[in-house]
C-alpha cells in the first residue's frame, strides 16, 4: 500500500480524528484524496484508511464517487482484490478503510531489471483473475493501471488490484452510484480504450480487457503501446511470438475485435504462463547465480567426458542411445490429471458400498459389493486388495494413468468428506542397458501418485507424491480457481494421504496417521455447497504419472446432516470443452462363480471421460 503514489512523501499526517482508528503515515495522494497507514484500534492490526478531500467532501457528487468504491469493494471478495474493512464519516470528511498490502506497486515491478518474461506472465494471469471475478459480479474497474495494482509481501507477492474509484455496474441504469455522465472521459489516457476516451458511460469491460493489453505490453517491454508500436516479441529479444497475437487482439481500436471476456484472454495465456505454486520464485543473487553457473559448467563437463567413454567402450549402443529422444520431459501432475486421457475401459476390485440415512461410503480391499473404476491413459492392474499401475514399456503412449470410482448410484451427496489411501511409488530396477542410458542420459523420472476427488472433466482436488524426500502438494483446478500448495518432504516408503471436507467447505490435506498426521500446505476453502465447486458430486479418483504406483485402503465416505436439506448439485462451467466423440458403452462379462450379496452396480457407458 505504500506504492500507491510513489511521488508521494512519507509524512505525519494532519491533525484528523477518525473513529476508532489513529493514522499513523501518509502512503499516498490521489485527486480525491489521501490514504494513510493506521491502526484499527479495536484489534491493533495495520489498515490502510483512504480520505476524502474535505473540499470536495462538500460535493454530493464525489461523496457519491467515494461511496460507489465503498460499494463497488463490498461487492468483491477474491484473493487477488484488495478487501473492504469499514467506511464511515468524521467531523470534517468521509473515509474508507481497506486491507493495507505492504508491497510495492506494479509501477515499481516494470522498472525493476531482473522481471523476466515468464514473472511477467505469472504477474499478469493474477491481475486477469481478479479482473474477471470482477467482471462475474457486475463490476467494470474502467481505470486499470500498473499503479492501482499491489503486490502482497506478505502473501508471497501476491498481487492485488486496488482503486475502484471509477468503477462502474453493468445495471449502473438503475444504480444509486450510476455517476458517469454521456460524452464523459474518465481514467486514466494511457491505458485508456478508444471508446473509454470518447464517452466512459458506454466504455463495458471490453475496456478493461484493452487496459489489461496495456499493462501486459508494458509487462513485457517496459514502454507503452502508443500510435503504431512492434509487436512484443520484435520490442524485446526473448519474448515469446505467441504473445504478439494476444496483445494486438486486446488492443484492437474496435471493442468487437477484442476478447469478449478476460476467460477466453487467460485461456490463450495459460499454455504459456509459468506452473503457479504457493510462492512465486525468488530471484537469485550474484553470488547463488555465479555457484550455479560453475556447478552447471562441472556438471556439464563430467558429462561430456563421461559420454565420450561410453561411447569409446560401447559403441553401437551409445549411436542407438543417442538417436533416442534424449530425456522425458518433466510432467505437472495438475495438468496430466486434468486433461482428456482418451478412451476408457473398467476395472473391478472387491469392497463394501454403504448407502445410510446420513452417511455413504465405499471401501476398497474387502466385503461383498464390487467396485468399478473407469481407467484411462495407462493400464491398471488388480493385485489382491491393491489397484497397481505397473511399470511403462518403452512405447507407452500415454504415460499417465487414471482410476475413477463409479459410485453414482449412491448419490454421494453430503457436507462433509473423508477420502483416504495408502500409496507407495517406485521406479523398476533398471536392465544394464538401462543403467547405460541413464548414465548417458540422466535417471529417470521421479513417479508421482495422486489421491483425488474428480468432478466433470478438468474438475479435482487431489494430494500429490513425487518421489521421496520431493514436497507433497495439494492441487487443484475448479475451473478458474487452480493452483498449488507445498507441504513437508515426503517419507520413505508408504504414503498415508487424507482429504477432509468439513460442513463449512473447508478442505484440509493431510499425510500421516496418529501422533505422525502433519497437515499439507494450508486449508483450501470450498464454501458450504462445496461440491457444486465440482460441477457433479465428485467421485474418489487415483492417479500415476511415471514409474510404478500401488494404492491399499482406498475409502471415500460422506455424511449429510440431518437438519440440512437437500441440495442439488448444480452442472458447473467448466473452462475445458467436453470431447464430442461418443465411445461404446463397456460390457462386464458375468462372474464365474456365485454372485456376490449385493448386485453389482453397471458400469456407466463411455463417452464421457471422468
Amino acid at each position: 500500500m505504500a506504492s500507491l503514489d510513489t511521488t508521494a512523501i512519507s509524512r505525519r499526517p494532519a491533525a484528523e480524528t477518525i473513529p476508532g482508528y489513529r493514522l499513523e503515515n501518509l502512503v499516498g495522494m490521489g485527486g480525491m484524496g489521501e490514504v494513510h497507514k493506521a491502526i484499527q484500534l479495536s484489534l491493533g492490526r495495520i489498515v490502510a484508511v483512504k480520505l476524502l478531500n474535505p473540499e470536495l467532501a462538500k460535493d454530493p457528487a464525489f461523496v457519491a464517487r467515494f461511496d460507489k468504491e465503498a460499494a463497488a469493494l463490498a461487492a468483491l471478495s477474491h484473493p487477488n482484490i484488495v478487501s473492504i474493512v469499514d467506511k464511515g464519516r468524521s467531523d470534517t470528511t468521509y473515509f474508507l478503510v481497506m486491507e493495507f498490502v505492504e508491497g510495492p506497486s506494479l509501477r515499481e515491478q516494470v522498472r525493476s531489471p531482473l522481471l523476466t518474461p515468464k514473472e511477467a506472465l505469472r504477474m499478469m494471469m493474477e491481475i486477469c483473475r481478479a479482473v474477471e471475478y470482477a467482471h462475474s459480479r457486475g463490476v467494470i474497474h474502467r481505470d486499470l493501471k500498473p499503479e492501482n495494482i499491489l503486490f502482497d509481501q506478505q502473501a508471497g507477492g501476491l498481487a492485488k488490484v486496488t482503486d475502484f474509484g471509477l468503477a462502474s455496474f453493468l445495471d449502473d441504469a438503475n444504480s444509486r452510484y450510476n455517476l458517469t455522465s454521456t460524452h464523459v472521459s474518465m481514467g486514466t489516457l494511457s491505458y485508456m480504450a478508444p471508446e473509454q476516451r470518447v464517452d466512459a458511460k458506454t466504455a463495458d469491460k471490453r475496456a478493461d480487457i484493452f487496459s489489461l493489453g496495456v499493462i501486459l505490453y508494458e509487462l513485457l517491454t517496459g514502454e507503452v503501446p502508443l500510435g503504431t508500436f512492434d509487436p512484443p516479441s520484435a520490442t524485446k529479444p526473448g519474448i515469446d511470438s505467441r504473445l504478439d497475437a494476444i496483445v494486438g487482439r486486446c488492443l484492437k481500436p474496435d471493442p468487437d475485435e477484442r476478447y469478449s471476456t478476460v476467460a477466453e484472454m487467460m485461456a490463450d495465456l495459460e499454455p504459456l504462463a509459468p506452473v503457479i505454486t504457493s510462492q512465486p520464485p525468488k530471484p537469485l543473487t550474484v553470488i547463488q547465480r555465479v555457484k550455479a553457473g560453475v556447478g552447471r559448467a562441472a556438471r556439464f563437463t563430467g558429462r561430456v567426458v563421461a559420454t565420450l567413454l561410453v561411447l569409446a567402450a560401447a559403441g553401437e549402443l551409445g549411436r542407438e542411445w543417442l538417436q533416442t529422444k534424449m530425456k522425458l520431459p518433466p510432467i505437472i501432475a495438475g495438468t496430466a490429471l486434468s486433461s482428456d486421457l482418451g478412451p476408457t475401459s473398467v476395472k473391478s476390485i472387491a469392497g463394501r458400498k454403504v448407502k445410510g440415512t446420513e452417511r455413504r461410503s465405499m471401501e476398497m480391499g474387502e466385503g461383498a459389493d464390487q467396485l468399478y473404476f473407469l481407467v484411462s491413459g495407462r493400464t491398471l492392474d488388480i493385485d489382491g486388495k491393491a489397484l497397481v499401475f505397473p511399470a511403462l514399456s518403452r512405447d507407452h503412449k500415454s504415460r499417465t494413468g487414471q482410476a475413477v470410482a463409479d459410485v453414482d448410484v449412491m448419490e454421494m451427496e453430503g457436507d462433509t468428506a473423508l477420502l483416504k489411501a495408502d500409496v507407495l511409488t517406485s521406479n523398476p530396477a533398471p536392465t544394464p542397458i538401462e543403467e547405460a542410458r541413464n548414465f548417458l542420459l540422466g535417471e529417470p523420472p521421479a513417479p508421482q501418485a495422486a489421491l483425488m476427488l474428480v468432478g466433470v472433466p478438468g474438475r479435482f482436488v487431489g494430494l500429490v507424491q513425487e518421489g521421496s524426500g520431493a514436497p507433497l502438494r495439494l492441487e487443484w483446478v475448479l475451473g478458474e480457481r487452480r493452483g498449488t500448495m507445498l507441504g513437508q518432504a515426503s517419507p520413505e516408503g508408504v504414503v498415508h494421504f487424507e482429504m477432509e471436507v468439513d460442513a463449512e467447505g473447508m478442505l484440509r490435506g493431510f499425510v500421516g496417521t496418529g501422533k505422525d498426521r502433519r497437515p499439507i500446505g494450508e486449508p483450501l476453502i470450498l464454501g458450504r455447497e462445496w461440491q457444486k465447486q465440482f460441477g457433479e458430486l465428485p467421485r474418489a479418483a487415483v492417479g500415476c504419472i511415471d514409474g510404478t504406483c500401488r494404492v491399499e485402503g482406498l475409502s471415500y465416505s460422506v455424511r449429510k446432516a440431518s437438519n440440512a436439506p437437500p441440495t442439488a448439485v448444480a452442472e458447473a462451467p467448466v473452462s475445458r470443452p467436453t470431447p464430442v466423440a461418443t465411445k461404446p458403452a463397456v460390457k462386464l462379462a458375468p462372474p464365474a462363480k456365485k454372485p456376490p450379496a449385493k448386485a453389482p452396480a453397471p458400469p456407466p457407458k463411455g463417452g464421457k471421460k471422468r
